[in-house]
């Protein structure tokens, strides 16, 4: 089974609490940009890797091989694993190092096979080890002191057994009381992957992409992005209280066939069928860790050969008709 970091960003705009002393003009997570994220004991075959966006949203890999555990079918082991993604907040600044961060949303890759069997391993899907929605973790910034550190603290941050006592960090910290685990966070140029977005205006994104999106009428902080990579054209803005990310990406499925390309992971209720203007569709709600709820439906102009993708966070979803803002950011072709 080929497993890569799922990159995908959730990308809604976070209105996270803001420390008196914090720079307004900058995004909180913009500090956090090219740093890898681990949690692991630094022995044995597991860890949780993520990677976190300056928007504040972040995804990741969890994988922990047993190879001991095999049978005739599968002699090299098991592998119990997932993809995920979410997105974090500020909740506020506790002194000059360190900060309180809330996990606003965390998502499972659904599409990953329960289980599959491939070179002699066996791959068996499973939850993230060390975060979870609605946690409120702690992060610690490089040259923060360590003398109030309990020894599980010390222990993730890989600070027992040290040739030398320290006394303060070299790196980035994510602490979680809750799972009791903890992220290191550290920068490694050449491991280092490049942000796969990019933002561009409305003419380039049609120039590169040919894909386009239609703005609704009242929407604000309308901010456009192109991934060329996976062939993923974005639009993310604001209305009437809500976060909304519109997606599309030309596809070659099968009639009816749609993929999960929103980035948004949730066990979707009350998931049913629709048409956005003529074009067959379903639509799911969800609600996350802090209690926001998120709304999404996917469609297909199988004509096109184009595949759309509209979510939202709210604090309230009633009132919504979420269906009604696609068919205005849907752009059949003759449209584009």
């Amino acid at each position: 089974m080929k497993k890569a970091f799922v990159w995908m960003l959730t990308l809604i705009v976070l209105a996270g609490a803001a420390w008196a002393g914090a720079e307004p003009a900058q995004p909180f997570f913009e500090r956090l940009e090219g740093v890898e994220w681990s949690f692991s004991s630094g022995a044995g075959g597991w860890s949780t890797d993520m990677r976190i966006l300056p928007d504040g949203s972040f995804s990741g890999e969890y994988h922990d091989s047993e190879m001991g555990e095999s049978a005739e079918a599968y002699p090299e082991g098991m592998v119990y694993c997932c993809s995920f993604s979410g997105r974090m907040s500020l909740a506020e600044q506790l002194d000059e190092h360190t900060w309180k961060i809330r996990v606003d949303a965390l998502g499972v890759d659904e599409s990953q096979a329960a289980e599959e069997i491939e070179g002699g391993i066996r791959y068996v899907f499973a939850e993230p080890y060390g975060i979870s929605a609605g946690d409120e973790m702690l992060l610690f910034a490089p040259g923060a002191p360590v003398d109030g550190f309990t020894e599980d603290m010390k222990f993730w941050a890989h600070l027992i057994g040290a040739e030398e006592s320290v006394s303060t960090l070299e790196g980035w910290f994510l602490y979680s009381e809750r799972n009791e685990s903890g992220f290191v966070g550290f920068k490694e140029e050449s491991v280092l992957l490049p942000n796969p977005w990019e933002e561009v205006t409305e003419e380039r994104l049609r120039e590169v992409s040919g894909l386009s999106f239609g703005v609704p009428e009242g929407a604000e902080n309308v901010v456009r992005r192109w991934n060329g990579g996976e062939g993923l054209a974005e639009m993310q803005f604001d209305w009437e209280g809500g976060e909304f990310c519109a997606r599309a990406q030309t596809v070659e499925a099968e009639k009816g066939e749609m993929t999960e390309i929103s980035g948004m992971y949730f066990a979707w209720d009350d998931e049913e069928e629709i048409t956005v203007r003529g074009c067959p569709g379903i639509i799911g709600t969800a609600q996350t860790g802090s209690e926001d709820w998120v709304e999404r439906c996917l469609w297909l102009d199988e004509a096109a050969g184009i595949q759309y993708a509209l979510s939202v966070c709210a604090n309230d979803l009633d009132g919504l008709d979420l269906v009604a803002i696609a068919e205005q950011v849907y752009r059949p072709g003759e449209e584009a």
